[in-house]
C-alpha cells in the first residue's frame, strides 16, 4: 500500500476525494445564494431574516475556527475531525431541509449554525491535510482545491432554483422548498462516504511512510499554542484577513455597483461581477502549477496586489462609466484572485510546525471572519453615506497596506539564515543541481 505517500497518481487520488468533499460543503454553504427569491416569498420572510441564514453561520466561527483547530490539532486529529465536521455539515443540511417541509424559519436558522460550523472546519482542516500530502506541490494542490470550491459555488447558484422549479408535482410551496434543500443532504452523505475514503487513505499513509510513535496526551492551551507562530505567520495572517474580506466585500455590493456607476442591466452585472470566481475555475490551476514550478512564493503575492488587483479597484474608482470596464476590471480581479489563493494560502506550511498546522489555519479562518463581518458593515456605511468612490478609496488604502506587508515579509525572510518563503521552485532547483 505504499503507493499512498510516495506516487502522484496516490495523491492526487487523495486530492480528488478532498476537494469534492470541499466542493459539495461549499454548495450547502451557499445554497441560499441560487434561492433567495423563493425562500423569501414562501417562508415569508424579510430581507433581513434571510440575511441571518447567512449571517448566523459567520459570527460564532470567529472563534470556532481557533478552538476547532487547536483541539484537532491536540486531541482528535485531523482524520476524525473531518469526520465529525462533515457530518455537522449532513446533519445542518437535514435541519435546514426540515424546517422548508416544516415551515418552520427557526429550525431552518439551527441548520444554518451546523452547517457554517462545519464548513469553515472543513477548509481548515482541508488546508492541513494538503500542508502534509502535498509539501513540495502545495500551490498546485492549493489551487485545484479552490478551483473545485468555486466549481461548488457557481453550482449553489445555478442548481436550486432549477430544482425547485421541477419539483412541480408537489402543489404545496413548503414542502417543494424543503425537498430541493434535502436533495443538497444526499449530496453530504456522498461527502461523507468519499470522507471515510479519505480516512483510510491517510491512515494507510501515515501507516506505511511515517510510522510516527503513539502520541503524548497534552493539555489544550490555547495561549501557548498562540506562541508557536512567528512574526511571518501573523503578517500572512494579516494580509490574508484584509485581502479577502476587501474580495467579498466588493462581490457582495457588485451588482449594485456596476448596475449604478455603468448603467449595466441586473443580468449583465451578474455576469460581470461572476467573473471574478468564475475566471478563478480557469486560472488557479494554471497558476498554481507555475507557482509550484517555479517557487519565490512573495513575489507572485506581490504581483497579485501590484500588477493586477490596484489596477482594477483604480479602473473602477476613475472610469467614467464606459460598459467595457467592469469586465476588463473583472478579468484583473479574476487573476489577482488566482495568483494570491494557491501563493499565500500555501504560506503557512511552510513556516508552521506540522503538529500546529490545523491551530494555524483555524486562526487565519477565525480572523478572516471577523474581518469580513467588520468591513461587509463599513462597506454598507460608507455606499450610504459616502458613496462608491470613497469605498474604492477605502480598498485602495487595504490593498496598499496587504502591498507595504509583503515587502516587510520579503526583506525579513530574505535577511534570514535560512529563507523559507522566497525560495526557488521544483525547476529552478534542478537547473541549479545540473549545473553542480
Amino acid at each position: 500500500m505504499a503507493w499512498y505517500g510516495n506516487n502522484w497518481t496516490g495523491k492526487y487520488l487523495f486530492l480528488l476525494f478532498l476537494s469534492s468533499i470541499r466542493l459539495l460543503s461549499v454548495y450547502c454553504d451557499l445554497m441560499p445564494n441560487g434561492i433567495e427569491d423563493t425562500i423569501i416569498k414562501v417562508m415569508g420572510v424579510t430581507t433581513a431574516e434571510y440575511d441571518l441564514l447567512f449571517s448566523v453561520s459567520s459570527w460564532p466561527n470567529i472563534f470556532l475556527c481557533i478552538v476547532g483547530g487547536i483541539l484537532i490539532d491536540k486531541l482528535v486529529g485531523l482524520r476524525l475531525g473531518l469526520l465529525i465536521v462533515v457530518s455537522c455539515v449532513l446533519l445542518g443540511q437535514i435541519l435546514w431541509g426540515v424546517g422548508g417541509l416544516c415551515d418552520n424559519y427557526f429550525t431552518m436558522i439551527a441548520g444554518r449554525f451546523f452547517i457554517g460550523a462545519g464548513y469553515e472546519l472543513v477548509v481548515v482542516i482541508s488546508n492541513g491535510f494538503k500542508a502534509i500530502w502535498f509539501k513540495d506541490n502545495l500551490p498546485l494542490a492549493i489551487s485545484i482545491d479552490v478551483a473545485c470550491s468555486r466549481i461548488g459555488g457557481t453550482l449553489a447558484i445555478l442548481l436550486p432554483q432549477l430544482i425547485y422549479d421541477n419539483l412541480s408535482i408537489f402543489h404545496r410551496p413548503t414542502f417543494r422548498l424543503g425537498i430541493t434543500l434535502l436533495t443538497a443532504a444526499v449530496s453530504m452523505i456522498i461527502g461523507l462516504i468519499f470522507t471515510f475514503i479519505v480516512f483510510c487513505m491517510d491512515y494507510n499513509r501515515e501507516k506505511v511512510i511515517e510510522r510516527p510513535p503513539k502520541p503524548a496526551v497534552h493539555k489544550v492551551s490555547i495561549l501557548k499554542n498562540m506562541k508557536q507562530f512567528s512574526i511571518l505567520f501573523w503578517l500572512t495572517t494579516a494580509i490574508n484577513m484584509v485581502y479577502f474580506a476587501v474580495l467579498y466585500s466588493f462581490v457582495g455590493n457588485g451588482q449594485d455597483f456596476l448596475t449604478q456607476k455603468y448603467g449595466l442591466s441586473i443580468d449583465i452585472a451578474n455576469l460581470g461581477n461572476s467573473m471574478l470566481f468564475g475566471g478563478a475555475i480557469i486560472f488557479i490551476p494554471i497558476v498554481g502549477f507555475f507557482t509550484t514550478k517555479i517557487g519565490f512564493r512573495l513575489y507572485w503575492l506581490l504581483s497579485s496586489l501590484v500588477i493586477t488587483n490596484l489596477p482594477a479597484l483604480l479602473l473602477f474608482m476613475f472610469s467614467n462609466g464606459d460598459s467595457y470596464i467592469p469586465f476588463i476590471a473583472g478579468m484583473l480581479f479574476s487573476l489577482s484572485y488566482s495568483i494570491i489563493g494557491p501563493s499565500l494560502t500555501a504560506l503557512p506550511a511552510f513556516i508552521v510546525n506540522k503538529e500546529f498546522i490545523t491551530t494555524a489555519y483555524g486562526i487565519q479562518k477565525s480572523s478572516f471572519n471577523a474581518s469580513f463581518s467588520l468591513l461587509a458593515y463599513v462597506t454598507g456605511v460608507t455606499i450610504d453615506t459616502l458613496g462608491y468612490f470613497a469605498l474604492q478609496g477605502l480598498f485602495i488604502h487595504c490593498i496598499t497596506f496587504c502591498i507595504d506587508l509583503t515587502f516587510i515579509m520579503i526583506f525579513i525572510d530574505s535577511a534570514s539564515e535560512s529563507p523559507k518563503l522566497n525560495v526557488p521552485g521544483l525547476w529552478l532547483n534542478k537547473k541549479k543541481e545540473s549545473t553542480i
